[in-house]
């Protein structure tokens, strides 16, 4: 099908679910003029947005189920998120807290969806994005501590009974007891309030585990047969140990760059905004990994069929067709 169809059956089918939940909404719209995919709310008026896409470009069917699942995900943080206390969750405890109440939440609200029954299907089209997430860019590692909350994310879906095409990898972890405890509360946690308090407390026993961890190896490595020479090539004194005990450079190149430490991740509402104290001290210092959210991956699958030509707004006949008659007598 064309860019332009797609954009009809993406409002088509919202519009059917806009109907099925009694607009809850006052107005509920589409809009395809944003630099990146996600949801705006005002009051009751919500806008699901989707990037510019030249509408004369095909779009595969794949990527039209994933649109629809992505929406369908958007707008249940529109009807099952509270932001304030999530909002506050950030402020008070940084970028690393809010993906983790991102990654906890996310499972939760899209079996709210299900159970809602607004979007019959929804349940195939949230199992469907997930795979696609995971088929794109891989899992994690099972000791990646900075990308927790993506694992969150996919393990409350696992809980949620979606069949995940990656074997999970809780067991494997270090956090393996604070995750299991975190997905089992999560699963039966029916608010947002819930869902911070336990990503909050999740957090504290992670940090406590972590430096558990940390005590532990001196230990381990006294144990061990000293290979390594007393002196050190000029190579060896290049790297040095980061936090978690990895090697950084010090050209300030790999993955301490890649890590985005400081950066204004998580999602708290739905808009990111610079909070005071964000990426600064304490939790807030925390890096941070993959976004639990679908986002970059939409944007990703869009990429190639972007255009500028709905920049400033979004063209009007994207919406309903209205047929003209005309006689020429």
């Amino acid at each position: 099908m064309l860019a332009i169809d797609v954009k009809r059956g993406v409002a088509a089918t919202l519009e059917r679910v806009f109907n099925a939940t009694g607009n809850k909404f006052d107005e509920l719209s589409i809009a395809w003029s944003g630099k990146t995919a996600g949801i705006k709310r005002e009051g009751k008026k919500t806008t699901i947005i989707f990037p510019n896409i030249d509408e004369t470009q095909p779009v595969s069917k794949t990527l039209f189920n994933e649109l629809i699942g992505y929406a369908l995900h958007e707008l249940g943080h529109a009807w099952f998120t509270n932001d304030k206390p999530w909002d506050n969750a950030r402020m008070n405890h940084g970028a690393y807290v809010s993906m983790l109440i991102n990654g906890l939440e996310d499972p939760r609200i899209e079996q709210c969806v299900i159970n809602s029954g607004y979007a019959p299907n929804s349940r195939a089209l949230f199992e469907f994005l997930t795979n696609q997430v995971l088929r794109k860019n891989g899992y994690v590692e099972p000791d990646d501590f900075k990308n927790i909350p993506f694992m969150l994310a996919i393990e409350g879906r696992r809980l949620n009974g979606y069949s995940i095409c990656v074997e999970s990898v809780v067991d494997a972890s270090p956090y393996a007891p604070d995750l299991r405890w975190a997905l089992t509360e999560a699963n039966k946690a029916t608010s947002t309030e819930r869902i911070v308090a336990i990503a909050i407390k999740l957090y504290e026993r992670l940090k406590q585990r972590r430096d558990k961890l940390e005590q532990q190896k001196p230990e381990q490595q006294k144990n061990q047969p000293d290979t390594q020479p007393d002196s050190q090539t000029d190579d060896q004194q290049d790297g040095q140990q980061g936090e978690d005990g990895a090697e950084t450079p010090q050209n300030g190149s790999g993955d301490a760059d890649q890590d985005g430490e400081g950066e204004d991740k998580g999602k708290p509402g739905d808009q990111p905004s610079e909070k005071p104290g964000d990426g600064q001290g304490g939790s807030h210092g925390e890096p941070t990994g993959r976004d639990p959210e679908p986002t970059e991956f939409i944007n990703d699958e869009l990429r190639s069929i972007q255009s500028d030509a709905d920049e400033r707004r979004s063209r009007p006949h994207v919406g309903k067709l209205i047929y003209l008659e005309f006689n020429f007598r």
